[in-house]
């Protein structure tokens, strides 16, 4: 169960500007952006100079830290306090959704709060267990971590070598829920085991070489966090909140011709599976006032 919310609040929306890459170095590439923090607008240079403006906007610069706090920091309060919450990561090939997302490891030395490369999903782990062991709470965190890669989903933490296949159904029980049979939850027991999580996932993900990006992930993930807090309440009962984070990263479309001619069977399947998932806004018109679930007809996405 939750708290009561007292007041509604809209989608946020977060851009990241990540700096140029040695790839666009090496071609010349000229800047293409100006990043207006204070105003929180992006101008794309062209011969328009259109102008965005989103909740906030970070800079080339941006620390994974300065990411990490501005996004997640209210966000974690409120899962913690019961509710489902979702941080969703879109852009197109080599955007750094992973980095961002997942981070690398600069230093095993340091713990992920202090390690500089550690991205939202270690970090978050991080602070949960730091925040629930300071307060003394009876608590239990699982973890899942699945990916759907040419409308097909895997599970990425399952005991077999192979990746598994997963189903999607809708639950009769509970009207506007699904049901990922066979979704494998993991116990994390502290937060030096989410690094092994991470690197488990990240070796079973399906990657294809392309100009973009030579270690480009081609599809989407979602790895989702469920905490459980046991309490008592004032007259001795005892109360379990249960909250969902989910961290989802999107691939976006490829263009053909950007694909350096790799002739490989199921690369052009990969971007048409790509481009089709991308019928997100199905999904978001489904979720208008006095709908319940969207239907997956055309996308599992």
């Amino acid at each position: 169960m939750a708290t009561k919310r007292t007041n509604n609040q809209h989608i946020q929306v977060f851009v990241r500007c990540r700096p140029t890459n040695a790839q666009e170095k090496k071609a010349g590439a000229v800047k293409a952006i100006d990043v207006i923090s204070d105003r929180k607008e992006i101008v794309v240079r062209d011969r328009f100079n259109k102008t965005f403006v989103f909740d906030k906007v970070f800079p080339p610069e941006a620390k994974q830290i300065d990411v990490y706090q501005a996004v997640m920091g209210p966000t974690i309060s409120e899962v913690m306090m019961g509710y489902n919450c979702t941080v969703f990561a879109y852009g197109q090939t080599g955007s750094g959704k992973t980095f961002t997302m997942e981070g690398e490891r600069c230093d095993t030395n340091l713990s992920w709060a202090h390690d500089p490369l550690a991205g939202v999903i270690p970090r978050t782990l991080h602070q949960m267990f730091e925040e629930l062991t300071l307060q003394e709470l009876e608590f239990t965190i699982k973890v899942s971590f699945l990916e759907l890669y040419n409308e097909e989903l895997f599970d990425l933490l399952s005991a077999t070598e192979d990746t598994t296949r997963l189903k999607i159904y809708e639950d009769s029980a509970r009207k506007g829920s699904l049901i990922i049979q066979g979704l494998e939850e993991v116990t994390v027991h502290s937060r030096e085991q989410v690094f092994s999580i991470l690197q488990k996932g990240a070796a079973k993900r399906q990657t294809a070489a392309t100009l973009l990006n030579a270690h480009s992930s081609r599809s989407h993930t979602v790895f989702t966090v469920t905490v459980h807090i046991r309490e008592n309440t004032d007259d001795g009962e005892e109360l379990v909140k249960t909250g969902k984070l989910n961290l989802a990263s999107s691939s976006s479309s490829l263009w053909a011709g950007f694909l350096a001619k790799v002739y490989v069977d199921d690369l052009i399947v990969g971007c048409e599976g790509i481009s089709v998932s991308l019928e997100a806004a199905d999904l978001q018109n489904s979720l208008l006032p006095g709908k319940t679930v969207a239907s997956f007809v055309l996308s599992i996405l």
